[in-house]
């Protein structure tokens, strides 16, 4: 049941985070595209703070984008080592690559969030605290971590001998 579940909400979070990162996508194309609109064919209106949406969005975008690719563990995927190696050696050394990334994952939540919290800046034109662009990165991190961490059970107990 407990695996059931967490499938589930891994497939929601997949969803989720995949709809969000097109939408930002879609939103951001948007925007430039309204903003080269406005200024090649329409001079005399004045379209200000666009930029400073796309710029939020971007941030939600690639750190979301990324977290989802991670969990699809394909983000930091090279095969060409692994491939190569006896099952004896590639087992341990994936266990070492998924720790490794564990410790990213916590290094950018833990700066990410000191980045978002300490943040007292604005944007110029629209006012937004830019800390919703930066919270971006803490987000990012903990679904990297929960991800991080399903991926190093996985590989310990690839680790552990077979019963015959």
């Amino acid at each position: 049941m407990r695996r059931g579940m967490l499938s589930i909400v891994d497939r929601w979070v997949q969803r989720v985070g995949r709809g969000a990162v097109v939408l930002a996508l879609l939103g951001m194309l948007g925007l430039l595209a309204l903003g080269v609109v406005v200024r090649v064919f329409l001079p005399v209106i004045q379209l200000a703070g666009y930029d400073e949406i796309v710029e939020l969005l971007m941030a939600w975008m690639t750190f979301l984008g990324a977290a989802v690719l991670w969990g699809e563990g394909v983000l930091y995927r090279v095969d060409v080592l692994t491939s190569r190696l006896p099952a004896g050696l590639a087992r341990p050394l994936d266990l070492a690559v998924r720790l490794a990334c564990l410790l990213f994952a916590v290094v950018l939540t833990y700066e990410g969030w000191r980045v978002a919290v300490l943040s007292a800046e604005t944007t110029p034109f629209l006012r937004f605290p830019k800390s919703i662009a930066y919270a971006s990165m803490p987000v990012a991190g903990l679904l990297m971590i929960a991800y991080s961490a399903a991926g190093i059970a996985r590989a310990a107990r690839a680790l552990r001998p077979r019963r015959g």
